[in-house]
């Protein structure tokens, strides 16, 4: 089963304030899901976004 990071995970992991965090996922830059009233990044979803936004190397599948 896929992992599943809160807003404030993110946050810790690209060292970037909530609101931007939250503002990636209101506008899709970050692809979340909503359970409940709280908001959820796959796993995959804050990986792709790594990976599409590194400069300097190579994707890896």
């Amino acid at each position: 089963m896929e992992r599943f990071y809160t807003i404030r995970e993110v946050m810790e992991i690209l060292q970037l304030s909530y609101t931007t965090v939250y503002g990636m996922c209101a506008n899709g830059t970050l692809s979340s899901v909503k359970v409940g009233g709280s908001i959820r990044i796959p796993q995959e979803s804050l990986r792709k976004f790594i990976l599409e936004n590194t400069k300097g190397g190579q994707k890896n599948g």
